[in-house]
C-alpha cells in the first residue's frame, strides 16, 4: 500500500505535470480549452481604428501650432512696441518701430513680415540714426504682418505719444483670414492685443 502511494503523482498542479502533457490547454468536460489572445483580423481592426484617430488628430495638431505661432508673433510685436516706446520716454529721444529686411534700415513698405528694427530718429525723418538699437521678428513665411494704411513705421516722440491717429498691426496667415491677430498702438502710446477685425484680417491674407 505504502509502494502505491510513492507511485501517484499530482497532475493538477502545473510543477508537477508529466512530461509530455500539453501545456495551454485544459480538460474540462474531456474538451480542450484555446488560451484567449488577439488573432490577425482583431489586429487588423485595431491598427485601422489607429490610423482613424491619428487621422483626426493631425488637423488639430496643425491648428494648434498656427495658433501658437500667431500669439508668439503677437506678444513679440507688443513687448518690441513697449520697449520702443520705453527708450523714447526714458531716453528723452525720438524712437523710430519700423519693418527692417535687413536690419539696418527701414523697408519703404508697410509690409513687417521680415522683421523690425528700433533705432534712434531724433530728426524724425523716419530711419534710425547710425546703428540700430534692436532688431527682431523673424518668423516663417506662413505668417503675413502688415501694418494699417500707409504708415510705415511708428515713431514714438520723447512723451511716448506717436501721433494723430491709432496705428494697427495685423498678423495672420498667408490666405487664411479666420484667425488672424493685431497689435493697436494708441496715439498716446498705449498698446494692446486683440483679435483682427474682419477689414484688417481680409487685408492681411490676401498681401503677398
Amino acid at each position: 500500500m505504502g509502494d502505491m502511494r510513492q507511485g501517484c503523482v499530482n497532475t493538477s498542479h502545473p510543477s508537477l505535470r508529466p512530461e509530455g502533457s500539453p501545456r495551454g490547454t485544459s480538460k474540462r468536460g474531456g474538451y480542450p480549452r484555446k488560451i484567449d489572445g488577439f488573432g490577425l483580423i482583431e489586429q487588423i481592426v485595431a491598427l485601422i481604428i489607429l490610423a482613424v484617430l491619428a487621422a483626426a488628430a493631425v488637423p488639430s495638431f496643425a491648428n494648434m501650432l498656427d495658433r501658437q505661432e500667431l500669439n508668439a508673433a503677437q506678444n513679440d510685436y507688443i513687448t518690441a512696441v513697449l520697449h520702443a516706446r520705453y527708450l523714447a520716454v526714458n531716453d528723452q529721444v525720438r524712437i523710430v518701430f519700423c519693418p527692417s529686411s535687413d536690419g539696418l534700415t527701414c523697408n519703404s513698405n508697410n509690409a513687417w513680415s521680415d522683421g523690425w528694427l528700433i533705432g534712434r530718429d531724433p530728426s524724425n525723418k523716419g530711419q534710425p540714426d547710425g546703428v540700430p538699437l534692436y532688431v527682431g521678428g523673424k518668423y516663417s513665411r506662413r505668417l503675413n504682418i502688415v501694418g494699417s494704411g500707409s504708415r510705415r513705421s511708428v515713431r514714438f516722440q520723447p512723451d511716448g505719444t506717436v501721433g494723430n491717429s491709432n496705428q494697427t498691426l495685423t498678423i495672420c496667415l498667408r490666405n487664411d483670414a479666420s484667425r488672424a491677430l493685431s497689435v493697436v498702438i494708441a496715439r498716446r502710446g498705449r498698446v494692446r492685443g486683440e483679435v483682427a477685425k474682419a477689414a484688417d484680417a481680409a487685408r492681411c491674407a490676401g498681401t503677398d
